[in-house]
């Protein structure tokens, strides 16, 4: 679709979440644990030391690593300690949405809790996270600054959804709905994310978003 290539350019590369529940190479594999370590080493040195204490040299010993293998991975200390942005759905999900004709907020979220499942994310580097910014908000807002690309292109869909299931919405009408719907949606997604984080991810997240929606239909 070409509308879908346009939506998705605002986001970069690493942005763009094209992984399988199982990573296709030992190669990938690899990296992947060592990004792991590396991300768990820095929140540790940072829970214990104070993010400003921490070096990047600490990191390397505490991970096991070089400092130019962890340039090859992250392009600063804090990018390892605060962690990359969320990323977005992979396209042919982000293309499944905006193609599907259920209620609007349900297959959002179901794309969401699909895109979930296949990154298969750390729940104990997760959790470790939270604590840290709890200690440091400046970071959870440095991280929140990084969302804005995200927003964007969750946006872009929910306008082309909108258009095509009513052709006569104006562009504007569409992208002030669409801006109202994702701010719903990612509320949505931070209840239930959090709901499932706190069963260390073994919760299915399909009835928490079941939860998080009926509440918010008691509030509207």
């Amino acid at each position: 679709m070409q509308t879908m290539q346009i939506a998705t350019s605002r986001v970069a590369a690493s942005d763009v979440d094209a992984s399988q529940p199982v990573l296709t190479t030992g190669r990938e594999a690899k990296r992947e644990r060592t990004r792991l370590r590396v991300e768990r080493a820095a929140v540790r040195l940072a829970l214990e030391l104070g993010s400003e204490h921490v070096t990047v040299d600490q990191i390397c010993e505490e991970s096991d690593i070089s400092p130019r293998t962890f340039f090859n991975y992250f392009g600063s200390r804090d990018a390892a300690i605060v962690g990359p942005a969320n990323k977005v759905p992979p396209q042919d999900l982000l293309e499944r949405f905006v193609e599907g004709n259920g209620p609007l907020l349900r297959d959002f979220l179901e794309v969401f809790a699909e895109s979930v499942r296949r990154r298969e994310p750390n729940i104990d580097l997760i959790r470790a996270r939270r604590v840290l910014f709890e200690q440091e908000p400046q970071l959870a807002m440095h991280r929140m600054t990084r969302e804005t690309n995200a927003r964007d292109i969750y946006v872009d869909v929910f306008v082309q959804r909108l258009l095509r299931e009513d052709p006569t919405m104006s562009v504007t009408e569409a992208n002030d709905e669409a801006v109202i719907a994702v701010a719903v949606a990612l509320g949505v997604v931070h209840a239930a994310g959090s709901s499932w984080i706190e069963s260390g991810g073994t919760t299915d997240m399909h009835p928490l978003i079941d939860t998080a929606l009926e509440r918010l239909r008691r509030l509207v």
